[in-house]
């Protein structure tokens, strides 16, 4: 009987030196595909953030969420970028192992791409509104009713079909009633509606190929509420960092760049109910 137990336990191991032999014998560049794709699959969640490379968009809630997990205790590598897309270049060149970003922008980079895939989405929608100043209230009531009458007449649906596939602006707002848009606002420059935005945040607001035109569901979102309140728009481009602070300096009359309903900006400016609603998630290299 110790004779058969002796055969078997050999022939165990020279099965298990033979397997670790093939695998020892894969090519390197094998061994790195087979480690990214596990790596790729295994980033699923936040808590899948510990000691890989993560990019976010600075000073957005994203980048708001990283700080609260990282003062948490959760250890990873924080590469922060002014633009979004700076983000999803350097995941393609594998400088990070992921994107953290809103659903909205991960829908644009995600749909049918064979480059990225989303790995993870929040339960908890972010409401999204135009922020104005203080002193802004007329203009604010004339713009959320020129919001109302786009989702009244169907415009809002169409436009979200359009930049997103599908519409991710159903069911925030229920108007059943024509609604009247008030007449008794100023602005910035008589007769146009100055906005701020943060070109480079695709699909909300980015360019053409040329880099000439601006297009994305925020731009086309202001230019309805432009003829329904008769007025031209006139998009100022400014970087994310500076944007509240042109808003107070009066460089322009609003902000229409993806601006995240939180009750710290609810305290300083004044932000129409939600228009739209996002949710961060998660975007590897597929």
């Amino acid at each position: 009987m110790k004779d058969h137990a002796k055969r078997a336990i050999a022939l165990l191991l020279a099965i298990v030196m033979g397997t670790l032999l093939f695998a020892c014998g894969e090519s390197d560049e094998t061994n790195a595909t087979t480690i990214q794709a596990q790596d790729a699959i295994v980033i699923d969640s936040p808590a899948k953030f510990e000691g890989k490379k993560i990019s976010v968009q600075s000073a957005t809630t994203a980048s708001d969420s990283m700080e609260i997990l990282q003062a948490n205790g959760l250890t990873c590598q924080l590469f922060p970028y002014k633009k979004v897309t700076q983000c999803f270049d350097d995941l393609l060149l594998g400088r990070v192992d992921a994107v953290y970003v809103d659903s909205v922008v991960a829908g644009h980079y995600t749909k049918d791409s064979s480059k990225f895939v989303r790995t993870w989405i929040s339960d908890e929608a972010e409401p999204m509104g135009i922020c104005l100043q203080k002193s802004s209230d007329k203009l604010a009531a004339a713009i959320e009713a020129a919001i109302d009458t786009l989702n009244y007449n169907g415009k809002m649906e169409e436009i979200a079909k359009k930049n997103f596939g599908t519409d991710e602006t159903a069911g925030l707002r229920n108007v059943t009633e024509q609604p009247v848009i008030p007449t008794d606002f100023t602005t910035v420059k008589k007769g146009v509606l100055a906005v701020g935005v943060e070109i480079g945040y695709p699909p909300m607001e980015y360019t053409t190929d040329d880099g000439k035109t601006f297009i994305g569901f925020d731009i086309d979102l202001a230019n309805e509420l432009g003829d329904l309140l008769g007025l031209e728009v006139e998009f100022v481009n400014t970087s994310w960092e500076g944007i509240f602070a042109g808003l107070e300096k009066g460089q322009y009359d609003c902000i229409i760049s993806s601006v995240s309903i939180t009750p710290e900006r609810l305290e300083k400016y004044i932000i129409t109910e939600p228009y739209i609603a996002n949710a961060l998630c998660i975007v590897t290299a597929a």
